[in-house]
């Protein structure tokens, strides 16, 4: 795979993660993360203008706000300084804490970058510099990382290679990092 960075001028349209020649027929790019996560008891809900505001009071921003589902027990009060794209799906939220070993942190999602997520109930998600394309489950926590992304091709450690997909999408693992003359194929 190649190491390239590109500049993509923005015009305010959004790229599908699934493209249509991998969609089934009748299927939209987000048919397997609905199979994946399961809609909350009373369904999701679009944020109401309150709640909108409140968010905004918080400094967090979104490309558009109607992406962003919720369910009933949403607290905006604990999302503050974030940036959502996508399509964002969050549940429950309580004024209340996780604790890990000596880890306490507050439920809620503090100063990230997240596009395109689900993300469970009960989460403590701070410091998080980009997340995208991840499912996150009840009560976790992210704190302090820099960048945790899925594409449209990750391979998660099992180094397959889809139908359609060129050999240069596989990601070799190197096991010395200063010499880069050995790859390993996961």
């Amino acid at each position: 795979m190649e190491n390239t960075v590109t500049l993509i001028p923005n015009r305010h349209e959004r790229v599908p993660f699934i493209e249509g020649e991998f969609l089934p027929a009748g299927m939209n790019e987000y048919y397997l993360r609905d199979t994946q996560v399961q809609e909350p008891e009373s369904g999701w809900r679009h944020l109401r203008f309150d709640e909108i505001e409140r968010l905004v009071k918080n400094q967090n921003t979104s490309d558009n706000w109607d992406n962003i589902l919720v369910t009933d027990h949403f607290e905006p009060k604990l999302v503050k300084n974030n940036k959502f794209y996508g399509l964002v799906r969050i549940g429950d939220m309580c004024d209340g804490w996780l604790q890990y070993h000596d880890l306490k942190l507050k439920v809620g999602i503090t100063n990230s970058l997240i596009d395109s997520c689900d993300i469970g109930n009960y989460v403590a998600i701070h410091d998080v510099h980009y997340l995208t394309h991840y499912i996150i489950g009840d009560k976790c926590i992210l704190f302090n990382i820099q960048e945790m992304c899925c594409t449209n091709h990750s391979k998660f450690g099992n180094g397959i290679v889809k139908d359609g997909e060129p050999e240069k999408v596989r990601i070799a693992v190197e096991v010395m990092n200063e010499t880069a003359s050995r790859k390993v194929y996961p």
